[in-house]
């Protein structure tokens, strides 16, 4: 399913009187309907709003991805565009690559159009299969390498890829089960294929050099990359809203789905950003951990720096111990990440008495931020002399990453921001297609130019999903005061006598409580009110999991929460289960809760 285009003059013509409109510089009537009024364009400037839509209109983002990323770097290719465990790749060895391996891929007999799987970590050679499969037209079905082997071999069944690019660290479960797929070449990468000489023979001395059975299927990095040695390589001639990227949604609340993306999905994103996010300077460093299998990983992480000339500090797997001397080596200007990255960067040790002031930026998405966390996050980087404040957004990977953004004027406590520009954003009903009125709770709905073309080989999930060239995200939030607030995802509000109440807002309240580290609130049925919230709650280390602290922790949610709000029932957990992206889900709460249940139903009998 594809999005109609914008009729980019008539929008831009609008947005400038609305600005005008909502400033009292012009005399007319709002609506009372966020989608018409825009409130959010006073925090955008006449210039950036023309310059905006003049470059959209102009085609700037009508390209590949691949030509986006090089024209503001053709004239700069010995700049560096990856740093990877000591070493610095340049955008000519990049391009270099990245030709090398499209090269390669049409060696194989694979096609513009056809789907080739990518079961990667942030490594050089994610980078260059992302690049250059975009080059000739090749879909590139980015997944999990932690997925499990049935996970993986249904990804690969439902693309129909006959390549795979992966991990040797996910070798045993792709050859458990390739017999039952369509692949005929099986790529396996090493994480030291790309480091320096003497840390990769350091690498292969303690983990075993790779070493692949005699089976025609498997080929090692270096080896298939001799197929596309020497070769041209034609760029592919896209046209209109191609496929380009498949991203798997997160699974927090249900089975993963495919979101096809277009080269104008990800051209946009970038383009939006920076009118976000306009300190990027060419030379500087970005921490890219976020995995390049996410849409915040690949789109912002990655071809966001990329596209301005920043480099990328490629982490495969971040461990909390290696955090410091990450710093220490790399000295990282721009970061973006998850909530749980940046717990990980307050609690390193190693940091406590650092100098941070080269930090420019500090970005967080993927998952609510709580309101303690962001003034410790504040508080930290501040003292150690980065002048800076926590920068948040709201994001779906169906919109590639961000669709909402809180910086500068538009970044108070506990927001989400204003919609990128050119995106626009109403609330309805839930289940409808309704608008509420400005200030009322609602479900978020996205539209522009980044919302995916649908899910791949899901027309009854698109008919539900895109209306109209809308976006129903399923997500709850409001709007008042021209910035987004989100509160949790429809399927997890509890609605407890007829009243909606919002885990997130519970959850908020009770990681104020000084013993808390984490908490997760789901409703459970209850035969009188429907459904009552629940609180699970993971202590700080050293607390003992006391009565008198649960009942601390309950006295502050009375204090705090109206009477539908506070948790009828709390548990102490060890840990909160989370998704191979690190969210918390609360499906895998409700359903070991049935399982629990089910347990001592039968135990009973």
């Amino acid at each position: 399913m594809k999005i109609k285009n914008f009729r980019i003059n008539e929008e831009c013509f609008r947005d400038l009187y609305l600005k005008d409109l909502l400033e009292g510089k012009r005399q007319g009537p709002l609506t009372g309907k966020l989608s018409v009024d825009k409130p959010w364009l006073v925090h955008y400037t006449k210039d950036q709003i023309l310059n905006y839509y003049t470059k959209m209109d102009m085609g700037v983002c009508d390209c590949s991805i691949y030509d986006y990323m090089m024209e503001d770097n053709k004239n700069h290719l010995d700049d560096i565009a990856l740093y990877y465990f000591g070493s610095k790749i340049t955008y000519r060895e990049l391009v270099k690559k990245s030709n090398q391996f499209a090269a390669s891929v049409l060696a194989k007999g694979i096609k513009p159009g056809d789907i080739v799987t990518v079961c990667m970590p942030n490594t050089p050679e994610a980078v260059y299969a992302f690049y250059g499969l975009n080059k000739i037209g090749v879909v590139a079905n980015m997944v999990h390498p932690l997925s499990s082997e049935n996970e993986i071999k249904d990804y690969l069944n439902e693309a129909h890829s006959k390549l795979l690019l992966t991990i040797d660290t996910s070798l045993d479960k792709v050859k458990s089960i390739i017999d039952d797929t369509e692949v005929k070449d099986a790529v396996v990468v090493s994480p030291s294929d790309s480091m320096p000489f003497l840390l990769k023979t350091g690498y292969n001395m303690k983990f075993g050099k790779l070493k692949l059975d005699d089976d025609s299927k498997f080929s090692t990095f270096n080896q298939f990359m001799k197929l596309g040695k020497n070769k041209k390589v034609e760029p592919y001639d896209y046209k209109g809203d191609e496929t380009v990227v498949m991203l798997h949604t997160g699974g927090t609340t249900g089975k993963s789905k495919a979101a096809c993306l277009s080269n104008m999905n990800f051209n946009s994103m970038v383009e939006q950003f920076k009118y976000n996010i306009d300190n990027f300077s060419r030379g500087e460093k970005m921490l890219t951990v976020m995995p390049v299998f996410h849409g915040f990983g690949l789109c912002s992480s990655l071809h966001l720096p990329l596209s301005y000339g920043v480099g990328c500090i490629l982490i495969p797997k971040l461990e909390a111990k290696d955090i410091g001397n990450i710093f220490k080596k790399y000295h990282p200007n721009h970061i973006l990440g998850v909530p749980t990255l940046f717990k990980g960067i307050i609690n390193c040790k190693d940091l406590q008495e650092a100098d941070l002031s080269y930090v420019k930026n500090i970005v967080s998405g993927g998952d609510l931020v709580k309101h303690s966390l962001e003034d410790k996050i504040n508080k930290f980087f501040r003292d150690r002399g980065a002048d800076i404040f926590l920068e948040k957004g709201y994001g779906l990977t169906e919109m590639v990453a961000g669709a909402t953004f809180a910086a500068g004027d538009y970044n108070a406590y506990g927001s989400n921001g204003i919609p990128m520009i050119g995106t626009n954003l109403k609330l309805v009903k839930p289940g409808t297609d309704e608008e509420v009125t400005i200030n009322d709770m609602g479900e978020i709905c996205l539209q522009g130019p980044t919302v995916m073309q649908g899910y791949y080989q899901k027309p009854e999930e698109n008919a539900k999903v895109l209306q109209n060239s809308w976006l129903h995200t399923g997500d709850i939030g409001n709007v008042p005061n021209e910035q987004l607030y989100f509160y949790s995802r429809r399927g997890d509000m509890i609605i407890s006598s007829g009243v909606n109440v919002y885990p997130n807002i519970i959850e908020q309240v009770i990681e104020e409580h000084d013993a808390v580290s984490a908490c997760a609130v789901v409703g459970v049925p209850d035969d009188y009110k429907g459904e009552i919230p629940k609180a699970y709650i993971v202590l700080k280390d050293k607390q003992e999991p006391t009565d008198d602290i649960r009942d601390e922790i309950n006295e502050l949610c009375v204090q705090n929460l109206n009477k539908y709000s506070v948790p009828k029932q709390y548990e102490y957990v060890d840990e909160l289960p989370q998704t191979l992206l690190g969210k918390v889900t609360r499906r895998k709460l409700k359903e070991a809760m049935k399982v629990k249940s089910y347990t001592k139903s039968n135990a009973q009998k």
